[in-house]
């Protein structure tokens, strides 16, 4: 199916027509190190979005919110046009109605722009069951909804934290990891869409010669010419969480891991206050200058935060700067 006009900026961000003119006043400041993100909660999983009106946030449905059985709304997003002062803009996804929905599971949002309109790609399941989780797809005229289900998940086989990436009109692409019930359970997988709300199910492992105890958390870079693909391992209840990345001069791969010393280099690892780090995006920021956000835990393990912190290449390495 060819879509001409299927998002040709060849960046992961694309620019939209201005939506909130005067929340805050513009401030250039640098983030120089690690900076925990004042938002008033916990938010794991955060996807940043950077428009030429700012930036938006979102992430994994807060924990601690009690679920509706009735209605209501998921996946606060909140707003900022210098990285530092954020506004909450309330809840973007109309709560979702098929078999288990409302004792389901929401994370991992992602948001991708399509012919004026706007897909959210998110996990759910149904009553909590592991191998009923599937990346799902809504759809809203604007970047902070409404978002509606489209009533179908993407996936044959179950599945999480879906990073959608697009190279060109003809090159669009799922990263995902395969959920209990998936024939590669725990193993980063990639598959080409059709439509925003349709894939061919013709999934690959992103690393055929590797079978990892789990990696999930997928999200893809361009830089360079070469293509960074980011994914979390270790258990993201403690310590061991980490984020590593690898390295394609394809989006197909293959996918090198990079290393240093005959071991693989942690771009995220534990560090003072920021326990567990990981699950993250990547985007631009002023002067074009690299960011990566991800979540942590505090030290009393009270919830996962929100992180941003500047990302450099050394070598050919990303590095964050903790």
């Amino acid at each position: 199916m060819k879509r001409s006009d299927f998002l040709k900026n060849t960046s992961k961000f694309v620019l939209i027509s201005p939506l909130v003119s005067e929340l805050i006043a513009e401030t250039p400041m640098k983030i120089k190190s690690a900076y925990k993100l004042p938002l008033g909660q916990e938010l794991p999983d955060p996807f940043c979005l950077k428009t030429e009106d700012g930036y938006f946030l979102t992430g994994t449905h807060h924990s601690l919110r009690k679920k509706s059985k009735s209605g209501g709304y998921l996946f606060d997003v909140f707003h900022s046009r210098d990285l530092i002062n954020w506004v909450s803009l309330g809840q973007i996804l109309k709560f979702p109605d098929f078999e288990g929905s409302r004792e389901g599971n929401f994370w991992a949002p992602e948001i991708v722009p399509y012919q004026g309109k706007y897909y959210l790609y998110y996990t759910a399941d149904s009553f909590g069951n592991p191998e009923k989780r599937y990346v799902r797809v809504a759809v809203a005229e604007k970047v902070n909804g409404p978002y509606e289900d489209c009533q179908a998940r993407l996936t044959e086989q179950p599945s999480i934290d879906g990073d959608p990436y697009y190279v060109s009109a003809d090159e669009e692409y799922l990263f995902y990891t395969g959920n209990e019930g998936n024939e590669n359970v725990g193993q980063l997988l990639v598959d080409k869409f059709v439509s925003p709300t349709r894939l061919e199910n013709k999934p690959r492992k992103v690393f055929p010669s590797e079978t990892v105890p789990w990696e999930e958390g997928a999200f893809l870079v361009k830089k360079d010419n070469c293509f960074y693909l980011f994914s979390s391992q270790g258990n993201w209840r403690n310590e061991t969480y980490h984020v590593l990345a690898a390295k394609a001069e394809s989006i197909l791969g293959p996918y090198v891991r990079c290393a240093k010393e005959n071991s693989n280099l942690r771009v995220l690892s534990t560090q003072g206050v920021q326990i567990g780090p990981g699950h993250n995006s990547v985007f631009q920021g002023p002067n074009s200058e690299y960011y990566i956000c991800y979540h942590a835990w505090d030290r009393k393990h009270t919830g996962r935060y929100c992180w941003i912190a500047p990302l450099e290449w050394k070598d050919g390495f990303p590095a964050a700067k903790q």
